[in-house]
């Protein structure tokens, strides 16, 4: 039996050794597989797959609070105090000229130079913001308004003056280029439109502020107290400045200082009283940072044009009914401390306007623009040809109601366009490029107020808002209420998908225009206002 057994089973099991050992194998495989799999689904829970998420969402999901107010204490007094320094050479020429015994077109020299300097000033800050940060280039412009602001108060000649004045201009147009990015940069998505638009309604309150000075200063104490007193808000923003000081997390991720940008975030969070969402905050680092050459690549070559042009007649038509519409009101008879004042007055209500019209759910950025510039075009050509005193007065602030609130859509639109790696030097380039009105719109005025022709005044300056309003048909893509773009690598894939977002796609019967995204611009083609 046995052996007729063992003839019958396979050879792998006629040994009853081999068998033994073959069985072994088998269990310890089995155990082993087992044991393996155990560890395996204790090991899940304790190393969870952490997700990834956009740093411009992480900023979105930490909400507006606490934290923002105190950088809108910053930036808002940063630019009342710019504001009330470039304002405060509107009323200046009468007294100036007085002082000094200067021609006619002596005293245009003064803006001239300040110009100059100012296309200096906005290269330098918009490069170094870019390459080493917001906060200290905004200590630095701060720094040199409020010495030189006081310092100009005690002039003892016009070219000292012109000297002085010239390296205010240079803090000025620092605070310009920096002010608007570095806030921007810590806002939430849906915040940003109508945030933005208060730094400019605080630049408002500044040109107020110089009005009002001038109206109580000037005509008792003379000017010297009358520059003087303008330069006080620089000072006290300074010292506000030295107490808070976090520089921006966008900036602290593309310059690879992830560590410096996360901690930002946490502090956001703590003052915001939110939790910082989990997960893994994707923002690559971008070596080539502030170059000027990248705003005319190909990617972005046509916004930055048509920008140019439209920051161009702004500046073109604001300074050419601005630098002398004091004298302009006292040719026609019309007071124009007290007009001036009710001017700056009336930008007011315009720009609380534009805080509703700017965002993505209303008129949008572009829209917007186009309103504002059409509708002060009309308003300096009314201004122009009808001479009732009266009506004249109610014109004027209609025009400043409509002219000033562009600035704060362009300082809200422009950086939006640009990747943080390039923003900076972006709205650097605007300023540039509005500083050469600056330096000739001086004698654009003068030559057209020795005319003696009431009307040319303000008809020049509605050529250049009608201008102005024609170039912005250039600009296509509409930012209200999109990701902004952090390098240069994210905008190229958001001007890819804005093409796909702007073709028709057929979807259960009716034609639609595909997935619009977060991160993408949607081209705006209409040619209505």
């Amino acid at each position: 039996m046995t052996l007729t057994s063992d003839v019958n089973k396979p050879a792998w099991k006629r040994s009853d050794h081999a068998y033994a050992t073959l069985k072994i194998i088998y269990v310890n495989f089995h155990l082993n597989l087992l044991l393996t799999m155990d560890i395996r689904e204790e090991e899940l829970p304790l190393t969870p797959v952490r997700k990834e998420i956009l740093l411009d969402d992480v900023l979105s999901t930490l909400k507006f609070g606490k934290f923002h107010f105190k950088m809108l204490i910053l930036t808002c007094g940063a630019y009342f105090s710019a504001c009330a320094e470039m304002m405060l050479i509107v009323f200046l020429s009468k007294p100036i000229k007085s002082e000094w015994n200067l021609d006619d077109m002596i005293f245009p020299l003064l803006p001239f130079c300040c110009g100059i300097i100012s296309l200096i000033s906005s290269f330098t800050f918009g490069s170094v913001s870019d390459k080493f940060g917001r906060q200290r280039p905004l200590l630095a412009a701060l720094i040199s308004v409020a010495v030189f602001g006081i310092s100009s108060a005690f002039a003892p000649y016009f070219w000292t003056f012109v000297i002085l004045r010239a390296f205010v201009s240079f803090g000025t147009s620092g605070i310009e280029t920096v002010d608007f990015v570095l806030l921007l940069e810590f806002l939430p998505k849906k915040n940003r439109g109508c945030t933005m638009v208060v730094i400019t309604l605080c630049g408002a309150f500044g040109a107020l502020c110089s009005a009002g000075l001038a109206w109580v200063i000037l005509p008792r104490f003379g000017w010297r107290w009358f520059v003087g007193a303008c330069a006080v808000p620089s000072c006290i923003v300074l010292a506000y400045r030295l107490w808070f000081k976090f520089e921006s997390p966008r900036y602290l991720y593309i310059s690879g200082q992830r560590h410096r940008g996360l901690e930002v975030l946490k502090e956001i969070a703590k003052q915001n009283n939110t939790n910082l969402p989990e997960g893994d905050i994707v923002c690559p680092p971008s070596p080539e940072r502030g170059r000027v050459q990248d705003l005319f690549s190909k990617k972005l070559r046509g916004r930055t044009v048509f920008s140019m042009l439209v920051w161009f007649f702004q500046s073109m038509g604001f300074w050419g009914v601005t630098m002398y519409l004091p004298e302009y009101l006292g040719s026609i008879d019309i007071d124009p401390y007290f007009n001036m004042f009710a001017v700056y007055i009336g930008e007011i209500p315009g720009l609380c306007l534009t805080m509703v019209f700017i965002e993505h759910r209303k008129l949008g950025r572009v829209r917007c623009l186009r309103l504002f510039s059409f509708s002060t075009a009309i308003g300096l050509l009314l201004f122009a040809f009808i001479n009732v005193p009266i009506a004249k007065t109610v014109f004027v602030v209609l025009v400043y109601f409509f002219m000033v609130p562009i600035y704060s859509i362009l300082n809200t639109y422009t950086p939006e366009l640009y990747p943080t790696d390039s923003r900076s030097i972006a709205i650097a380039s605007m300023y540039m490029v509005i500083a050469f009105p600056g330096i000739i719109t001086a004698f654009i005025g003068a030559s057209v107020l020795s005319t003696n022709i009431t009307w040319l005044y303000p008809t020049v300056a509605a050529g250049f808002f009608s201008l102005q309003f024609l170039f912005t048909f250039g600009l296509t893509s509409e930012t209200a209420g999109r990701s902004l773009n952090d390098t240069k690598q994210t905008t190229q894939a958001d001007m890819i998908s804005q093409a796909a977002v702007t073709t028709p796609v057929v979807q259960n019967g009716s034609i639609g225009n595909g997935d619009v995204g977060n991160n993408c611009d949607v081209t705006d083609a209409s040619p209505m206002l």
